[in-house]
């Protein structure tokens, strides 16, 4: 590990500190955020936790990169650097979900809390398109991210003495009812031609298609297909 991949390593960390430090100010910062989706108030209540591991993690991480300088140990130089190596996609998984956060915060929390649902749902398929980003997730993973710290004898102790509170805010996060609507999946069609479904009571009224094949006219109050 050179001076440079150190500082490198070193600056990853601080940068997800900043990241989410910007998504707590948004928070703060504004007027109300009553009108939210709960998950919302969860994630910014758990960035404190986060950034006093992210904190602790970058102290570790100064004192392995003084550590590996002053060495003159080659075996303990390559210990040194495996472990270097082994934080680097932890966090660059956190920086990344950090961003997403961010991005989503800038475009939901601020301005007018009755329209926040339509913002956010412009924001979370922004971040990455085809994929929904809800906020306690990308909250949840950076907390499984920095749970998996504790296999790294450097940062072992300063993750285990948080372990409870990683745990908490996990199984919290994960109880919370989804932030973004979701089609439940229980209608599907593929393939030509119209799909009419009454989802509710009531009669289901005279279809009736002209032209191309396989046409069908039904008029009932309960109809069931399927095979004996």
């Amino acid at each position: 590990m050179s001076g440079a991949e150190a500082v490198a390593i070193v600056g990853l960390i601080a940068s997800v500190v900043t990241i989410i430090e910007t998504s707590r100010h948004l928070f703060d910062a504004a007027s109300s955020a009553s009108g939210l989706h709960e998950a919302f108030r969860a994630v910014a209540q758990n960035i404190p936790l986060v950034l006093n591991i992210l904190r602790d993690c970058k102290r570790v991480q100064e004192a392995v990169d003084r550590q590996y300088n002053a060495s003159t140990n080659q075996e303990e130089k390559r210990k040194l650097y495996d472990s270097a190596e082994a934080v680097r996609p932890i966090m660059e998984r956190c920086r990344e979900n950090a961003q997403d956060l961010k991005e989503i915060f800038e475009k939901v929390v601020p301005g007018d809390q009755a329209s926040w649902l339509e913002r956010y749902k412009k924001a979370a398929h922004a971040v990455m398109p085809n994929t929904k980003h809800k906020v306690e997730d990308l909250m949840k993973e950076i907390l499984e991210k920095l749970q998996l710290l504790h296999t790294n004898q450097y940062f072992r102790s300063e993750t285990e003495k948080r372990s409870s509170d990683l745990e908490t805010a996990i199984a919290q996060l994960s109880d919370l009812p989804s932030s973004l609507p979701e089609d439940d999946g229980r209608y599907s069609h593929s393939g030509s031609g119209s799909m009419n479904v009454n989802a509710g009571d009531g009669t289901q009224h005279n279809y009736n298609q002209s032209g191309g094949s396989n046409n069908k006219q039904f008029n009932a109050h309960t109809q069931s297909f399927g095979t004996a």
